[in-house]
């Protein structure tokens, strides 16, 4: 079993379809924020307080990456990456399908107010990842390139053959 997903993992179908599946999901990623804008346009921040942009930011710069860079702590990535993953964290598209599911399936109070949090958090994530995204990864492969040892050791620790700090 083994030996039949390594070689179809460098079979040029397999390649052939991972680069398909990541068409399928830009083009999807597209058309959802073509619905999003429109859902913007239509007044799904209507609902929004300034404690709820207040919560918005701080999930967004505070609570996410803390979060994210506790569940990547240990692992054997560089700081600098560790950090820009915490940073970037997971797509938050997501969360329309989780509150879409979660209100199909109970009821809550102040469901336009959720959207509104949802939708205003998306919002700040375009807007601030989507001008970060280009110089940070940049400078990640940069520092990389430049010091490709520095950054291996570093992602693992101390060195255990060098007592001395």
């Amino acid at each position: 079993m083994l030996i039949h997903c390594v070689y179809e993992k460098g079979h040029g179908y397999h390649e052939n379809l991972h680069a398909f599946t990541d068409q399928i999901e830009r083009l999807l990623v597209a058309v959802l924020l073509i619905l999003f804008g429109g859902s913007l346009v239509t007044g799904i921040l209507n609902a929004l307080t300034w404690k709820m942009a207040l919560f918005s930011i701080l999930l967004l710069l505070v609570i996410r990456p803390l979060a994210a860079y506790a569940s990547i702590a240990f692992s054997k990535f560089h700081y600098k990456q560790k950090l820009a993953i915490s940073f970037f964290g997971i797509r938050g598209m997501g969360s329309i399908f989780y509150l879409a599911f979660a209100i199909k399936e109970t009821t809550f109070d102040h469901v336009p107010e959720l959207w509104a949090i949802v939708a205003f958090t998306i919002l700040l994530s375009v807007i601030l990842h989507g001008l970060t995204a280009t110089p940070i990864m940049k400078y990640l492969e940069e520092e990389i390139e430049a010091n490709p040892k520095k950054v291996e050791d570093k992602g693992k620790g101390k060195n255990k053959n060098n007592s001395t700090a």
